[in-house]
């Protein structure tokens, strides 16, 4: 008879036979898995991000800008004639009589008190009832606020030009006229704010 030695693996297999034979589990049971425990870790919420503001100085050309959008070019449903230039709330009336208008809210409910009740009241933004010009031209100061835009505003040889002062100033990112008074004037007494701006809403000099 010839005998086959099969050396470690046939003592591995005589382990196993001996330890099931025993009673040891063959395989194991729910309560002897060694799940590892998870270990909550602390929420890393980012904070939120504030929103960005401009603290730029406005530039001459923004100014200019804005300017124009206050005593913007005519169009056939509100200038006649050779007329060239009105204003921003020109042809139009009740709630949204200044939508076109780049002011504050501040400048807004002062020129709507201007008006109130005032028959036949000249346009508060300036040039009387019918505010039309033949030339504008415009000359800015930017501040590290805003700045001012004055604006000139002619009806050709001849005439005086009205001169009116925008100040202008940052809010929200965006450019907009918070006061209006004539130039040359002294602001504290000219401006828009003071009582009875709406008599001198023709700035001419």
């Amino acid at each position: 008879m010839i005998r086959r030695r099969c050396g470690g693996a046939c003592a591995s297999l005589i382990v196993l036979i001996l330890l099931v034979s025993c009673g040891s589990p063959a395989n194991p049971t729910a309560g002897a898995t060694n799940t590892p425990a998870i270990r909550s870790t602390p929420s890393q919420t980012q904070a939120p991000t504030p929103s960005p503001t401009t603290t730029a100085a406005a530039t001459v050309s923004e100014l200019t800008a804005i300017a124009a959008l206050v005593y913007p070019n005519c169009t056939p449903a509100n200038c006649v004639g050779g007329a060239m230039f009105t204003t921003c709330d020109a042809s139009s009336s009740g709630a949204d009589v200044f939508a076109s208008c780049p002011l504050t809210a501040r400048l807004i409910a002062q020129l709507r008190q201007d008006v109130q009740g005032v028959p036949s009241a000249p346009d508060p933004i300036g040039g009387g009832q019918d505010p039309e010009w033949t030339t504008r031209t415009v000359t800015a100061s930017p501040s590290a606020t805003g700045g001012i835009a004055q604006v000139v505003l002619g009806f050709g040889p001849g005439t005086a030009p009205e001169k009116y002062d925008l100040v202008v100033v940052v809010q929200a990112s965006q450019l907009l006229v918070d006061d209006l008074y004539c130039t040359g004037a002294d602001a504290s007494a000219n401006d828009v704010f003071a009582p009875g701006w709406i008599t001198r809403s023709v700035c001419t000099t």
